[in-house]
């Protein structure tokens, strides 16, 4: 009987984890622990959240006040500094995600919420 019992539960188990699949890719992207400098005269965030989707931000804040959502691309900002393309507009919820991430000798740059540097 426990030999029976053990099959059984062998079976569920591939079962179980043949209906597993691998998480879809949100198309999320998220800077975490960067210092943000929004512009437009709003207050410098040490520590931030930058939540980019759809080519735009979609939650910006501090990392106490900003979740990160599930299944995100996330980037590492810790020691970096976010801001506004040179002449674009401040970082806020809504607008189009163009922004560059910089420090520690390296430069990135969003255009649109695609990585392009």
């Amino acid at each position: 009987m426990s030999g029976r019992l053990r099959l059984a539960g062998l079976v569920v188990s591939a079962v179980g984890l043949c209906a597993c699949t691998p998480a879809q890719e949100s198309g999320v992207k998220v800077i975490v622990g960067a210092r943000l400098e929004p512009g437009a005269g709003r207050e410098v965030i040490d520590y931030s959240v930058v939540v980019v989707a759809d080519g735009k931000f979609r939650a910006v804040g501090s990392q106490s006040a900003t979740p990160v959502p599930k299944g995100s691309e996330m980037t590492r900002g810790l020691g970096m500094t976010v801001h506004g393309v040179s002449g674009g507009e401040p970082i806020e919820v809504g607008r189009a995600a163009n922004l560059v991430l910089e420090g520690g000798g390296q430069r990135r740059e969003m255009r649109n919420g695609d990585w392009v540097h």
